[in-house]
């Protein structure tokens, strides 16, 4: 066999394994750092805790009775938890829910802790639209952009 032909086929089956790993590697979960598993079950991921960290002292959080309006909405279904942040970097919220719930619901959890966040922070909710200088004409780049950003809050940060 010729060496060109070798190291083709060498090159080849490293790439491959090399896929291999990479995708092992998305899924991988790093123990403390909180990212879930891409591919998580539906039990998992609606027992899991979606925290933020609030630059408030843990009393201006209030209480499980008394919860920021976006959680409010949530009061039935989900559990709180109030703990001070570790270094004393004010206090992290935390919320997960009690039974079923689907992503849709998940979504609407962590949209719900992000606004919590700057209420208690802030003291108002910080939106972007309408947009400062005015309406934008329709462009395919500038739907996709504006569609996203809608999504954003449930998933994350665009």
């Amino acid at each position: 066999m010729a060496l060109p032909k070798m190291l083709t086929r060498a090159a080849g089956a490293a790439a491959d394994a090399g896929g291999v790993v990479f995708r092992r590697l998305q899924n991988a979960r790093v123990p403390g750092t909180g990212t879930p598993l891409a591919h998580d079950d539906a039990r998992t991921a609606v027992g899991r805790w979606r925290v933020v960290t609030v630059l408030v002292s843990p009393d201006q959080v209030g209480t499980a009775d008394a919860l920021p309006r976006p959680l409010a909405d949530f009061r039935d279904r989900i559990e709180i938890r109030v703990t001070p942040a570790p270094g004393d970097k004010g206090t992290e919220l935390a919320a997960r829910f009690r039974g079923q719930a689907n992503d849709e619901d998940i979504g609407e959890l962590r949209s719900a802790l992000r606004r919590a966040k700057q209420l208690l922070e802030v003291g108002e909710v910080l939106r972007v639209d309408p947009v400062p200088h005015g309406r934008r004409e329709q462009t395919p780049q500038g739907k996709l952009l504006e569609e996203a950003a809608a999504e954003a809050p449930k998933g994350g940060v665009l």
